[in-house]
């Protein structure tokens, strides 16, 4: 008891440390993320029932991802010459708000479809968020500032029981419905109280001066950044891995809890347990293990978050219906949840602390470009490759995710040889 104590104690300690944007923005965020948590569950399925087809909602997935790959090229001049917080402002209510408003009239796939695209703006206030979030911080705060994060968003899943009661009470598409609104109705409170306490960052504040007085906004900067990467290895090998570990996710969630009904049979109020699991687990993990391993090679523990995901992903396809099948669901959750504690709270840390002030913006807007790019199809393809067979985007997910493996391991060879040769040539 007294070890628990402490541990929450050192959470809480690392809470005070961060920046004040920080401890704002993450102070409010389980307004966005209880009410998001427990709608996400039941989407896809309360689409189907309004008559979406399968391969539909892969269609929308892929058109979500084409706007967010048309946007994001916008997102760091957006960023620099208006600033952050009024960014923000304009782009959660567009991406979010107006598209939890349309989802709740939705009727068809028309509905769907015109929600997806407002939702689809959300790569332009994500990367205002992202910024708003971590700059004017160390490096080490940074770790903490998503572990934080991680912490925050796991916190909604911890509703997701609420979500089942109200399923079974009310059926699935009742209890959908009335949870959208209120999610939209909230983040319309949340963004306006946010914009209202934050401050704009040292950093956006510069760069939002020098954009006034020039023309620094301009796709050649856009471009510049573009070089910077590819000639800088490791920034790139860690951007491929958020690429492919955003591909690996959407094959596996894309139809997770649709299979869950359909090729595991079970009941929808009992859909909503394993995310509440998860949530414990990464709650759990953050609280006693992530603050000990801040200090270690992040490199490495990235490389084991990532294994633990994949081992989770590849689970999933030796899962059968039925009581053994339930137990090994069950380990399928506390193992993809370990696994995604440590990647969430390192890998967008280390594609921060890879490059300079000046250019971060455009590189995080070139990674979530790519990361739309790639993304794009994978949504389409996940839905055929549903229909021809229920475990295919399983597959496809474990592959991915052993592609990143990959790419880290790659990562850290290089890093070891870099020290090897400077202490040679010393």
């Amino acid at each position: 008891m007294v070890k628990i104590k402490a541990q929450i104690e050192q959470l809480i300690a690392a809470f005070k440390e961060i920046n004040p944007n920080a401890k704002k923005i993450l102070l409010f965020e389980p307004i966005f993320t209880i009410p998001y948590a427990m709608f996400i569950i039941y989407s896809s399925l309360y689409m189907t029932r309004l008559g979406v087809k399968d391969y539909q909602i892969g269609l929308l997935s892929t058109i979500l991802n084409l706007v967010m790959l048309v946007t994001s090229p916008f997102a760091g001049i957006l960023v620099n010459r208006f600033g952050r917080k009024k960014v923000l402002l304009i782009g959660d209510f567009l991406a979010w708000c107006v598209y939890a408003y349309i989802f709740f009239f939705a009727k068809s796939f028309v509905w769907f479809l015109i929600a997806t695209i407002f939702n689809g703006l959300m790569r332009i206030s994500e990367l205002a968020w992202r910024l708003l979030l971590m700059e004017d911080a160390t490096e080490n705060e940074r770790v903490a500032i998503y572990s934080v994060t991680v912490f925050v968003w796991n916190m909604g899943n911890l509703f997701a029981p609420l979500m089942g009661v109200l399923v079974a009470k009310y059926g699935l598409i009742a209890a959908t419905k009335g949870t959208v609104l209120v999610f939209g109705i909230l983040v319309n409170i949340l963004i306006v109280v946010r914009h209202l306490i934050t401050l704009e960052s040292s950093v956006g504040q510069k760069l939002v001066e020098e954009n006034n007085n020039g023309d620094s906004h301009k796709f050649s900067e856009w471009l510049e950044s573009v070089k910077y990467m590819i000639k800088n290895k490791d920034l790139l090998l860690i951007v491929l891995v958020v690429i492919f570990g955003n591909v690996a996710l959407i094959f596996r969630d894309t139809y997770k809890n649709i299979y869950l009904s359909e090729g595991l049979n079970y009941p929808d109020d009992i859909i909503s347990l394993f995310p509440t699991l998860w949530s414990i687990v990464t709650l759990i993990f953050i609280i006693f293990l992530i603050p000990k391993l801040k200090e270690k090679n992040h490199d490495t523990i990235l490389l084991w978050g990532m294994l633990f995901i994949t081992v989770s992903n590849a689970l999933i396809l030796v899962t059968k219906p039925g009581a053994f099948g339930f137990f090994l669901m069950i380990v399928v959750t506390i193992i993809g949840a370990i696994g995604a504690a440590i990647y969430y709270s390192f890998v967008d840390a280390i594609l921060a602390n890879s490059v300079d002030d000046q250019r971060r913006a455009h590189v995080l807007s070139i990674s979530m470009f790519l990361i739309s790019l790639f993304s794009m199809p994978v949504g389409a393809i996940a839905g055929q490759c549903y229909s021809f067979s229920k475990l295919l985007p399983f597959v496809l997910a474990t592959f991915f995710t052993l592609l990143c493996i990959i790419l880290i391991y790659q990562k850290i060879r290089r890093k070891k040889n870099f020290s090897s040769k400077e202490s040679h040539d010393f």
